[in-house]
């Protein structure tokens, strides 16, 4: 199986392509390496965090297999108080509709992300 086959038959492969809708940027990024998933605890998130601007990744995706919906919430309200230059966002399977299959924080250049979504006319608003 190539490359390619094998990230489309991946949960996050799945998950990506299943989200093209609302996000068309993250699959590609997928693809193209650029997304860093970070098995991590919550003494290292900052350390990782702090590392995130100096990389060339489009998003750092932090999975928490054992935290609820609202201590994701909690903390990426948190971080985006800490980190102004990040864009933190959370997803948690409890959420249902294109929750990830695995709860998890995601940080991604704020910046970026804004430019990206005024090219393709998305509407944060609603």
């Amino acid at each position: 199986m190539d490359s390619e086959a094998a990230k489309s038959n991946c949960p996050w492969g799945q998950y990506f392509d299943s989200i093209r809708a609302s996000c068309p940027w993250s699959g590609k990024a997928f693809k193209m390496n650029k997304i860093l998933f970070v098995q991590t605890n919550e003494n290292c998130l900052r350390t990782w965090s702090n590392l995130f601007p100096h990389t060339k990744h489009e998003a750092y995706v932090y999975t928490w297999p054992d935290k609820s919906a609202e201590w994701l919430e909690t903390m990426s309200i948190g971080l985006n108080d800490i980190y102004p230059d990040s864009e933190w966002l959370w997803s948690h399977p409890a959420e249902g509709g294109e929750s990830t299959h695995v709860g998890c924080l995601i940080q991604q250049d704020a910046h970026q992300l804004n430019t990206i979504r005024e090219s393709i006319g998305y509407d944060t608003e609603n």
